[in-house]
């Protein structure tokens, strides 16, 4: 039995209004928001996170390493933190309808206000319990159910046209692309979903391209792939040199993908350490 099925003469509940919050649904001059992956264990790293990224997108359980809730975390960056907005990544890997929709009812009593539907990792093999779709579905339905509706729901798409429509005839109120490496690739990427001036907003994820090896992991779950020139760049220089060229190539990404029309960048693939330090330093100098 569905346990929907006893909500249907339920009345709308009511939340506390702290305002309307900064929804990536809502279209702004430019978003840079960052990837962050919530500790393996329960600790108080999430506080290093102010005077950082005012934008963070927490990962649900990358590569199948087990982490603290990714909905936890973000409900104690909404208590503990309130300068950053987290968003949650929801994926349909390894969680039924059930436990997704009561995680995302926890997450919001405690303020979370914005959630990501991805599919999930694809390699290595894993199960997947749950249609994203009918996830989007629900948080769209729930979203009635809520006085003031002050929540939003949004999907991560291949850089293809009709996967970018479906999604958003399925109720996406905003998107991800990519990941990019190479600034050569943003447009080509922006070309392929042929936007729209009404189309919700879509966010191109970027990860800076540090190392060969880097490269060909991500190359590998689906990345963009780069270009031969950047690979053979990338093969003649020291590990530092890379880095910095690392650096160099996404912000050019980024500066492209506003050129092309996109409502912002999710800079992707750090660790917690370089999120806080390296890279808020390098990216706001």
């Amino acid at each position: 039995m569905d346990l929907r099925d006893h909500e249907a003469d339920h009345t709308h509940a009511a939340l506390p209004s702290e305002g309307h919050p900064l929804l990536l649904s809502k279209p702004r001059d430019w978003v840079e928001m960052v990837e962050v992956n919530p500790p393996q264990l329960p600790n108080m790293t999430h506080l290093r996170l102010h005077g950082r990224w005012r934008d963070v997108l927490i990962t649900d359980n990358p590569f199948k390493q087990v982490r603290v809730s990714p909905y936890a975390f973000a409900a104690r960056i909404t208590h503990d933190v309130p300068d950053v907005r987290p968003t949650v990544v929801c994926s349909t890997r390894d969680r039924n309808i059930l436990a997704i929709e009561s995680e995302v009812r926890g997450a919001i009593a405690n303020g979370v206000t914005s959630f990501l539907v991805v599919q999930g990792d694809m390699l290595p093999e894993v199960e997947h319990w749950s249609n994203s779709y009918e996830i989007v579905e629900y948080l769209r339905a729930l979203q009635e159910s809520i006085t003031p509706a002050s929540f939003e729901v949004g999907m991560s798409t291949r850089s293809r046209k009709w996967m970018l429509r479906r999604r958003i005839e399925v109720g996406a109120q905003f998107l991800t692309t990519g990941p990019v490496m190479d600034p050569e690739t943003v447009q080509a990427v922006a070309d392929r979903l042929e936007l729209l001036p009404d189309d919700p907003p879509v966010y191109l994820e970027i990860s800076p391209p540090f190392s060969i090896r880097w490269v060909k992991r991500l190359e590998s779950v689906g990345a963009i792939s780069i270009t031969d020139e950047l690979r053979a760049r990338l093969g003649r220089l020291s590990e530092t040199e890379a880095r910095a060229e690392g650096w160099r190539a996404a912000r050019e990404a980024a500066s492209r993908a506003r050129d092309a029309g996109f409502a912002g960048i999710v800079l992707m693939g750090l660790r917690f350490d370089t999120v806080v330090g390296e890279a808020y330093d390098v990216w706001h100098e």
